[in-house]
């Protein structure tokens, strides 16, 4: 707990000392130029900032900037020390965590015992020397003046002020919150009514703005933060401030021709001066001569200057009493799990000092040797099972230790693991643009001699080699097959230089999807069906739709589509083939194997619709961008008709997207019977309507009424929506023809 608190005020120093500087050059800068009450608000607010133990993130903030360039800077160590192409998206699983040696925490208690020392010794300083100024202050006497008495009429507060008179004092002062007193020397000029009005409104200023309250509150910060000798200049301006900004009210009440009066009263209350009156407003300091100088400058401040102050104000407290904000690469955040701190903890503990330098055998053992028992197995099987962990596994640097570290290299089958991923090229014309796919597995060959930091080196080395592919390639190259082909093997050759040692072996199986033709318009490419295209892959294998249906378990419609869609998703990345024979199956509508009714709609529905939601998610996370809605091509067949020769025909082609609110709510079965009944529907709709209604109906008639179905098919957890601009409907009636 002692090194929680010691830390927190500590980085609550920190930023306020910076914070604290930015005020301190401003002030140097527009002291003379921006209203005084100015400087106070950002004191106030500096005050703020070194006494809550939290703020608001924000994208503002300097240290947004500062953790950014940090945080570049240990990704460029990273990847000079692999010899790691720098790109966007680098996962964090290579950053050793910052963890302190066992032998700091005595150290952090040391300090702790001299902190909380510092700052016991310092108030008991400043309350000690308050009762001793109270004690003399109850000797004050009342004062019975007839200008002092009017004044006090003329200038009521709910709060009773109350205007004494002491000889322990030498000049005039401000003390008390609820019952705020006046305190004036007793060798007081009373006839010099002028001077009197200015001391009196001065004070009066004080008390209505609690001055008391805001100095009792730089007085708790700087107890708190007394070893930070920015906090002591923080006390020290803002007292004059304290002292300026009333100065400037007061000028403004008696109006410019009063600054030279003031000026001489100031000069004659120098004379005297009081010693240190904690949490008391007093009239006289030692900055006289800022004072008078403030006083003399001062102007009638323009709607400018209001402007500009609020603007800087704005604009400090935006970068300085703010936080960094959350990066989706940097936050430690897990997000959307029901798991505690103690369980994160847990896994954290696998984390060990130097894990990155340790041999994979060394580190397997002392894992294994922690999670020996039924409670730690069951907790990291929990941890590899939950959704939003693994959607936070390239973002999140827990989470990425737990699946590309502990997972891959503890599991049954750690010898050999799979890792998948794209890449897309960013053509906004192009209806099709390049992708790269691709899965490499990595094999050890030596787990005592290679260290857990050269293999999650050489899985980012490839990962982010393959990534690189398309960046530099001109429009004409992505389209051109062959030259990609080459240019991709090239790219595994230097790879396989690089990474391929006597301790890790790596191979990589991959499809390229060329960019499309300009000529080609994205409706045009779109009606292309699937019979027309050249078939990439060979069938399907009993083998790959047994290994499928193996997901076709009892349950599977009740159960969530994100649990559904990761089993899904490392059933596709244990053999990226099989996946792509099936799916070319899938779209062809040609299976080779004997499937029963359900099997055929487990297939071609429910398998079809999560794997085009786990490109989806894929995509995003290696992109960076949201998750983009899936959506699907529909052709029927077309409608014909002949009459004397001479024919008409239709034909219609739709394409439909859908939006899921939550996937972790939504059903499996849901999913599919709304989409599986809206295509249906729609199919229905095409057949039965007879070919000489359908050659009186416009496109817009038909897209409205696809429109109607998918929203009788849409509700609160999915959203189905026609894409108008991908939808055709043809027509020709040669019938009429002489």
């Amino acid at each position: 707990m002692d090194m929680k608190l010691f830390d927190s005020v500590l980085q609550m120093s920190i930023s306020g000392a910076a914070f604290i500087m930015a005020v301190v050059l401003i002030r140097v800068a527009a002291i003379h130029k921006l209203p005084k009450k100015t400087f106070l608000i950002l004191w106030e607010l500096v005050m703020v900032r070194l006494l809550i133990p939290f703020s608001i993130p924000s994208m503002f903030s300097v240290y947004t900037l500062v953790t950014h360039n940090l945080s570049s800077a240990a990704l460029l160590e990273i990847e000079t020390q692999h010899n790691i192409p720098a790109i966007q998206g680098l996962s964090v699983a290579t950053q050793k965590a910052t963890k302190p040696p066992a032998d700091l925490s005595s150290s952090v208690s040391m300090w702790f015992i001299v902190w909380c020392t510092g700052m016991i010794l310092l108030a008991l300083f400043f309350v000690l020397s308050y009762l001793r100024c109270l004690i003399e202050f109850r000797t004050a006497l009342p004062v019975h003046d007839h200008a002092v008495e009017m004044w006090l009429e003329k200038h009521p507060l709910k709060r009773p002020v109350l205007v004494r008179q002491s000889d322990r004092i030498f000049a005039p002062l401000t003390y008390g919150i609820f019952r705020p007193v006046i305190l004036m020397p007793k060798k007081t000029d009373w006839k010099n009514e002028t001077q009197l009005h200015y001391v009196l409104s001065h004070e009066y200023v004080h008390i209505c703005r609690y001055d008391t309250v805001a100095k009792l509150i730089a007085t708790l910060a700087l107890c708190i933060h007394w070893f930070n000798p920015f906090v002591w200049l923080m006390y020290l301006l803002f007292n004059r401030d304290l002292e300026l900004a009333c100065d400037e009210s007061v000028i403004r009440q008696f109006g410019e021709g009063s600054k030279s009066a003031y000026s001489r009263m100031l000069i004659d209350m120098e004379a005297a001066k009081s010693g240190l009156l904690p949490f008391c407003n007093s009239f006289s300091k030692n900055v006289i001569e800022e004072r008078i100088t403030a006083v003399m400058k001062m102007r009638k401040t323009s709607l400018f200057a209001f402007c500009i102050a609020a603007v800087l104000i704005a604009g400090v407290t935006a970068a300085f009493a703010t936080s960094a904000a959350d990066s989706s690469k940097e936050s430690n955040t897990i997000h959307n799990t029901d798991f505690t701190d103690e369980e994160f903890d847990q896994l954290l503990a696998l984390q060990f000092d130097g894990y990155e330098d340790m041999s994979v055998s060394e580190f397997q053992n002392k894992v294994w040797k922690l999670t020996d028992t039924k409670e730690y197995r069951n907790l990291l099987e929990r941890f590899s099972q939950n959704t939003a962990l693994y959607e936070q596994k390239d973002s999140n640097e827990t989470a990425s230790f737990l699946f590309y570290t502990i997972e891959p290299l503890t599991a049954e089958r750690w010898q050999t693991r799979d890792f998948g991923g794209y890449v897309t090229a960013d053509h906004p014309g192009a209806s099709d643009n390049a992708m790269l796919e691709f899965v490499f597995s990595l094999t050890i060959q030596n787990a005592d001699t290679l260290t857990v930091g050269a293999y999650n080196a050489a899985r980012l080395g490839i990962s982010n080699g393959l990534k690189t592919l398309l960046q530099d390639k001109t429009e004409e190259q992505l389209q051109s097959n062959a030259f990609m082909q080459e240019a991709i093997q090239e790219k595994i050759d230097q790879l396989n230089a690089q990474w391929n040692t006597d301790r890790l072996q790596f191979s990589v199986d991959y499809s390229y999807r060329p960019l499309s033709k300009p000529d080609a318009g994205t409706e045009e490419r779109e009606k292309i069906p699937p019979e027309q295209e050249s078939r990439e892959y060979p069938d399907g294998t009993q083998e790959d739709y047994r290994s499928l249906l193996n997901l076709k378990t009892t349950d599977y419609r009740s159960r969530s589509v994100a649990d559904f869609n990761m089993d899904l998703l490392e059933w596709a990345n244990e053999d990226y083939e099989r996946m792509e024979r099936i799916n070319r199956d899938i779209a062809w509508q040609d299976f080779s194997v004997n499937l029963n009714s359900d099997e055929l709609s487990f297939v071609a529905l429910t398998a079809w619709l999560s794997g085009v939601e786990n490109a989806k998610y894929v995509q995003s996370n290696y992109t960076g961008r949201q998750e983009e809605d899936p959506g699907h091509n529909r052709y029927l067949p077309s409608k014909t008709t002949e009459e004397n020769g001479y024919g008409a025909w239709c034909d219609l082609f739709y394409q439909f997207s859908y939006h899921i609110a939550d996937k972790q709510t939504l059903t499996v079965g849901e999913r599919d019977d709304r989409i599986g009944n809206m295509m249906n529907e729609i199919q229905d709709f095409w057949n039965r309507t007879d070919i000489e209604e359908m050659l009186s109906m416009t496109e817009d008639d038909i897209v409205s009424r696809l429109k109607a179905i998918a929203a009788e098919y849409s509700n609160a957890d999915i959203t189905i929506t026609i894409l108008e601009d991908f939808t055709g409907f043809e027509k020709m009636d040669e019938r009429n023809r002489l």
